[in-house]
């Protein structure tokens, strides 16, 4: 029998992180560039805040429907593989 249940609504934040921790985003960036001693960030680090903060701009974006009746832009980066 369950006496009690906490429900906490987190968002897409937590759910995008624990997913590029998984991949091992960041270890993999700083493997590649190695970090500055003097940074309190590294590489790593820096690329999943961006690419968390990307995706969750483009969901809410499309969920304002912003993005509906607009050509997309081409990015002018890619990744290299």
């Amino acid at each position: 029998m369950i006496e009690s249940v906490v429900t906490k609504r987190l968002g897409a934040q937590p759910v995008a992180a624990e997913f590029l921790r998984r991949l091992d985003v960041a270890g993999i960036v700083d493997a590649l560039c190695p970090p500055d001693p003097r940074a309190e960030l590294t590489h790593g680090q820096v690329i999943e805040v961006l690419v968390t903060n990307r995706e969750l701009a483009r969901q809410a974006a499309a969920a304002r429907g912003e993005s509906k009746g607009r050509k997309t832009r081409r990015s002018r980066w890619t990744l290299a593989r």
